[in-house]
């Protein structure tokens, strides 16, 4: 059996875990660190694929970034893959949304939303109300669907928020947290009184400020594995792929962590940068508590199908994307037209389509490839009248690890956090928020929170076995 003596043991090799690696190493000069993967390859959900013959570049699963977060920009100038970023169309150019069975453009013109027939004149007329509707100014969590009820009406909810929201976060929205999800929305209503007043309000001072104009939303030109590729290039601690962890025990300096395949190694500090989950089991033996109370953070599944055609096989159509609440009862989620929103993904005359399952029909992810073939077929001949045979599919799927974070989601957090010891920490989509940038954010915050932690106690040293 090996034993390593090392200060940091970051499990899980995703963007989280990366980026936890970075940030020691960027701002902790010397610091030893070895980052755990249990898979055979770093990067998690962010995965890219290239074909040749034609030539197509394929993300499985986030391929563009909202830079409002500024984490992934910042972590790309850092990296100086800078001149790989790529400013992708709007992600609501074009986009759709089924209501009903019936297909409706989203305009993304105020007036033209109002002409639209979108919503009827009474849901017209109670958007218009929102600016008067009183101002929760407290700091409490809520559904978004009680939210966008609050402010916006019922019926925005189920035409509009809830069928993009809830296919964002793969999630109901009838459960999911809005502090979560969507936080943005309850602070605009906090300090401004509503979100038409908290638009107006952000639109003036991003008139004001002086610091650098940035594109709304920002993708890498061979993909979003480029991050991550940049991110292992660069790191020079230890990467361990296929390396299990079983659980972690307390040891006289720090903590055991066994992997499955006999190993061993002690570390002064943990970053837990899993699912929640596989986290859980890890901690039965060193925080029980905590590993119980894991069972309150429900996962589900999400896959992915990236389907290739020639672009004269396909209908014509204005279509770019296409939104599907879960009350339709379809097969798929959403649709998105990537070679519209990037056309250097693909060669001239091709044209690639992505579809997201797994919320309405969960057993999507579980089926063969060839039968999650047929069902998005058929859903695409029904909706968009598609019937041509892809000249290429590649199919992604994460069973149970996509995190579901209902109405209190943060204050279990909270309370899982404090029945950890201090030099233990959480990060990832699991806790404290979903997208790329909050996932950086996540593992970046946990090395420092570790480095304090390991600081505080400096008989914890790295001592070579």
């Amino acid at each position: 059996m090996s034993i390593y003596h090392l200060p940091v043991a970051i499990i899980g090799a995703g963007i989280t875990g990366l980026s936890a690696a970075w940030e020691l190493q960027q701002n902790y000069p010397g610091q030893s660190y070895i980052v755990l993967e249990s898979s055979n390859r770093p990067g998690g959900k962010v995965i890219s694929k290239k074909l040749t013959g034609p030539h197509t570049i394929i993300d499985g699963g986030p391929e563009s970034f909202v830079t409002r977060k500024p984490e992934v920009w910042d972590l790309a100038h850092e990296l100086n893959i800078e001149n790989q970023i790529i400013v992708p169309a709007s992600e609501t150019a074009g986009m759709n949304v089924l209501v009903d069975g019936k297909i409706y453009s989203i305009p993304l013109h105020p007036i033209k939303f109002m002409r639209s027939e979108l919503l009827s004149p009474r849901g017209k007329l109670r958007l218009l109300a929102e600016p008067f509707i009183k101002a929760k100014r407290d700091y409490d969590d809520e559904t978004l669907a009680d939210f966008v009820r609050r402010r916006l009406g019922d019926e925005m909810l189920q035409k509009l928020i809830g069928p993009v929201l809830g296919g964002i976060y793969n999630a109901d929205p009838d459960k999911q947290s809005i502090l979560y999800t969507s936080p943005v929305m309850r602070e605009m209503e906090r300090e401004h009184g509503g979100l038409f007043r908290g638009t107006l309000a952000k639109m003036r001072q991003k008139k004001k400020s002086p610091v650098e104009k940035k594109p709304s939303f920002i993708a890498f030109k061979n993909g979003a594995q480029t991050l991550v590729d940049a991110l292992v290039a660069q790191l020079t601690g230890e990467i361990r792929l296929n390396s299990r962890v079983e659980h972690i025990r307390q040891a006289s300096q720090g903590y055991q962590i066994s992997l499955s395949n006999g190993d061993s190694l002690i570390a002064g500090g943990v970053i837990l940068a899993t699912p929640a989950r596989a986290a859980a089991g890890m901690l039965e033996r060193i925080a029980p508590d905590a590993s119980a109370e894991f069972a309150s953070l429900p996962q589900s599944s999400l896959g992915t199908i990236a389907l290739l055609y020639r672009t004269k096989d396909l209908p014509d159509s204005d279509i770019k994307g296409l939104m599907i609440p879960r009350r339709e009862k379809r097969m798929i989620d959403a649709i998105q037209f990537t070679s519209e929103r990037m056309p250097g993904r693909t060669e001239d005359n091709y044209t690639l389509i992505r579809v997201f399952f797994g919320g309405a029909y969960p057993d999507m992810v579980t089926f063969d490839d060839q039968t999650r073939l047929h069902h998005v077929r058929t859903e695409l001949q029904d909706l968009l009248n598609i019937t041509a045979e892809p000249v290429h599919h590649e199919h992604f799927c994460w069973h149970e690890s996509y995190p579901q974070a209902n109405v209190g989601h943060l204050s279990k957090v909270d309370a899982i956090e404090a029945l950890l010891p201090e030099t233990i920490a959480l990060a990832g989509a699991s806790y404290r928020g979903l997208g790329v940038p909050d996932c950086v954010r996540q593992g970046r915050d946990a090395a420092q929170h570790i480095m304090n932690a390991i600081q505080a106690l400096p008989e914890l040293v790295a001592v070579p076995v």
